[in-house]
């Protein structure tokens, strides 16, 4: 057949004219075929030493690749990876893939390559194998799904196959004594035998019906046009005598190299009456050949025809270019890059692409460079005032073709996609925030917990005209101050939910006029702006006075520079039907709206689009973290209310707080009464806390509320009094994080002996786990510290049942 082919170029110059505008058409799809490459099979492809890939159909593909004008993108890996990736259509195409009737159904197959006769390979001085039932009971090494896999399948001697990874895999585990025989082609076991030295394989003398073995390139099912190129680049390189020379690279050295002096006069004479045949034959088909030839010229016409309707209809922007890179011509453009281009008036051909492109010089310019390459280029490029493209250029004969695709949602999609890995990104760092949160409040409240209780005690102690009373009070306020801020964090992280309480707004701001006024230093001046009958709000003080001081806090730094005003406002709103657009996330009903207004330098609209995220500051490092806005955005939506903001360059900023407003005035809706303080009646308490001052000072509040005290450093200490004589305790008063053992493990020890025992456990910070175990272990109480007088007493007094919860 090639001998044949070769001999006929002659006469098919107009096929081959044929065949080279039906590529260069076909150019136009320019999107990757994803081809299966395999490392592990000699001599048709596999893995040098040094990385590279090298072998007769790796070659093959490759010239028709280039001959055919098409894109490859090659998928390398093993026979056992490959494979499985093209039967499940991960892949377009195989280099070399044994064509049998078992495989009709995997895959389209190209014309067969090359044929080879299958043989049995096996180990020199082995039993005699005189045909193929003899392999009943052997190990026969194939690659599954082979053709060798097949042919025993076949045979009823399913039981004898062993599975090898690949086919040069297969004759290594032979020649180690791994197995038997080796079902493979037998040129390709002699190559493997002489490349990899297994010198004591041989093949047998023996015909195996059905083990015909014919090699092909595979396609996936559904590419008709991809497997006609294929077919189309096999004939070229067979008219071409390219096939002949690869195959001679890569199997001559196995077949004879030469022939006898008789052969060479037999094929002499042969080939005199052979040509005398053939000039009779010539003369004779002659006129049948002109006719054939004519034929063939209204195929090509036709086929330019259809060809040119898909390069029209094509959805895809496509441009034909040719000349000097630096000069380029468009000849040829289809409807749909008119549009994508927005082009204005006739399309002629022959127009400078510079001219075409009007004033987009970026992308002449790298369409330009990518010509200049002479290979297959690919890049984004965004139009002035246009869409987003894709820009694909690739050589097409002596042009080039330039493809443009519009990937506007895919731009977009991109850019959703970075917003979504950003928002992740944050809560990672709220995250982390959160877990340093509940470490802080753990010792900073065992910190606070010893202040304010000792320091209550000293006030008890003290009459209240001592000279050493006042101190003493201002150390309690500022306690108290901490403890809040504790509770500020934890709020920020989520690591705790806010409470709600009935809150005139007047105390809470000029509270924070008052701590503002000293950062300012007299260079801001403050006013406030309070309407008539302004209703209370129904919010957790101390988170909004966190809101007043993080807004206040960044206004009076921002007017540091120059003097300045900061002015509050309060007044009442009422939201009725539909929400109006100013004040988003609201829902019908009755808020304060609660304003602060400074007359700094303003913020750009690009800095107000982000102030609220979290981590964004424009502050100079070391004065900002960027978290105080975010936490107030935070604050705002847990109190089911709003901020907004409004700015503007050298004309300051203001934030409008909406918070939902209380059904009555703050000074009719809470009163409180004296509260009273329960005691004890000389009950017995065990105190377990591993911090010395927080046991000592337990000891002598309880010594103080009337109660008697066994108090301990170490939970195991602790157990081993409570054991000895549990019916003595009227209650246990135990810290959670104590070493060797926890407050939660003297819980459950205390459980097994005494299941209702009362038992109080206290800590710096209870994590939701921590919570939910103490729960299901039954504790009577959960105290969080920082502790005080009446905290404790309370406590005590509902765990040994001397007051209800919540009196």
């Amino acid at each position: 057949m090639h001998w044949l082919l070769k001999r006929l170029s002659g006469l098919g110059r107009v096929v081959c004219l044929a065949i080279s505008l039906l590529t260069g058409l076909a150019a136009a799809d320019l999107r990757p075929i994803r081809v299966g490459v395999l490392t592990d099979n000699f001599p048709f492809s596999y893995r040098e030493e040094d990385g590279s890939i090298q072998g007769f159909a790796y070659e093959l593909v490759a010239e028709i690749e280039q001959n055919m004008a098409l894109k490859f993108e090659r998928v390398v890996g093993p026979t056992n990876e490959i494979n499985p990736a093209f039967v499940d259509g991960r892949l377009d195409l195989l280099q070399s893939y044994v064509q049998f009737p078992e495989r009709d159904g995997q895959a389209d197959f190209s014309v067969p390559y090359l044929t080879m006769t299958g043989a049995i390979f096996v180990r020199e001085g082995e039993r005699p194998i005189k045909q193929l039932e003899d392999l009943k009971g052997r190990r026969v090494l194939v690659h599954r799904g082979s053709l060798g896999d097949a042919v025993l399948r076949r045979a009823g001697l399913a039981d004898s196959i062993m599975y090898a990874d690949s086919v040069e895999q297969s004759m290594i585990q032979l020649n180690r004594g791994e197995g038997d025989a080796v079902m493979i082609s037998r040129l390709n076991g002699l190559v493997l035998v002489q490349r990899l030295g297994l010198k004591r394989l041989r093949p047998l003398p023996l015909k195996v019906e059905g083990y015909d073995v014919r090699y092909c390139i595979a396609v996936r099912k559904g590419q008709p046009v991809l497997l006609a190129q294929i077919n189309e680049g096999l004939a070229i390189l067979v008219r071409t005598g390219r096939f002949d020379v690869l195959y001679q690279k890569w199997f001559g050295h196995i077949e004879p190299k030469g022939y006898t002096a008789e052969q060479v006069m037999g094929a002499v004479a042969i080939g005199l009456s052979l040509a005398l045949a053939v000039a009779i034959w010539a003369g004779v088909k002659q006129r049948a050949l002109r006719k054939r030839i004519a034929y063939q010229a209204e195929a090509l016409r036709l086929s330019e025809e259809r060809h040119r309707g898909i390069f029209e209809g094509a959805h895809d922007g496509l441009i034909v270019v040719s000349g000097p890179p630096e000069n380029l011509v468009a000849e040829q453009i289809n409807p749909a890059a008119v549009g994508l281009l927005a082009l204005i008036g006739d399309r002629r051909t022959e127009m400078n692409l510079g001219t075409l492109l009007g004033s987009d010089a970026a992308l002449v310019a790298r369409i330009s460079t990518a010509v200049k390459a002479g290979r297959v280029e690919e890049f984004e490029h965004h139009r002035p005032d246009g869409p987003w493209l894709r820009v694909v250029v690739g050589p097409l004969g002596r042009r080039a073709l330039v493809t443009l695709t519009d990937i506007a949602e895919q731009v977009q999609a991109r850019g959703r996609l970075r917003h979504q890995e950003e928002q992740i990104r944050q809560k990672q760092k709220l995250e982390a925030v959160g877990t340093l949160a509940g470490g802080v409040a753990h010792d900073f409240n065992n910190l606070l917990t010893a202040i304010m209780g000792n320091t209550e005690l000293c006030l008890l102690n003290l009459p209240s005209e001592h000279s050493e009373a006042k101190g003493m009070q201002q150390v309690m306020s500022a306690a108290k101050r901490a403890r809040d801020l504790v509770r500020q964090i934890l709020s920020f992280s989520r690591q705790s939910s806010p409470g709600r309480e009935v809150v005139a707004v007047r105390p809470l701001i000029d509270e924070t006029i008052n701590l503002l006024q000293t950062l300012a230093r007299s260079t801001v001046a403050f006013e406030v702006e309070l309407s008539a009958d302004l209703p209370a709000i129904n919010a957790d003080p101390v988170q909004v006075h966190q809101v007043l001081m993080n807004i206040g806090t960044n206004a009076v730094q921002a007017m540091r520079r120059a003097p300045g005003r900061l002015i509050f406002r309060a007044e009442s709103l009422d939201v009725r039907g539909e929400v109006p657009a100013q004040f988003p996330g609201l829902r019908p009903g009755s808020y304060v709206r609660l304003s602060v207004q400074d007359s700094g330098p303003g913020m750009a609209p690009e800095v107000q689009a982000r102030v609220f995220e979290p981590f964004f500051t424009t502050k100079v490092q070391g004065e900002g973290t960027g978290l105080g806005l975010s936490v107030v955005h935070g604050i705002m939506q847990q109190h089911d209310g709003a901020v907004t903001l409004y700015s503007q360059l050298g004309r300051g900023s203001v934030f409008n707080l909406y918070f939902p407003a209380a059904t009555a005035a703050a000074g009719a809706a809470v009163v409180k009464r004296a509260e009273v303080i329960p005691t004890g009646k000389g009950e017995l308490i065990l105190v377990v806390d591993d911090e010395t001052a927080i046991a000592d000072l337990l000891q002598k509040i309880l010594g103080r509320l009337g109660y008697r005290v066994s108090k301990f450093n170490h939970a195991e200490a602790a157990w081993l009094d409570y054991a000895a004589q549990p019916d003595e305790f009227a209650a246990i008063l135990s810290d959670l994080t104590m070493p060797a053992m926890n407050g939660l493990q003297l819980l459950g020890r205390v459980r097994e002996l005494r299941p209702a025992q009362p038992f109080v456990l206290t800590s710096g910070f209870f994590s939701e786990a921590e919570r939910l175990e103490a729960l299901a272990l039954n504790v009577t109480l959960l105290l969080p510290k920082p502790l005080g007088y009446a905290e404790v007493a309370r406590a005590v007094a509902v765990a040994t049942g001397r007051a209800k919860p919540n009196a």
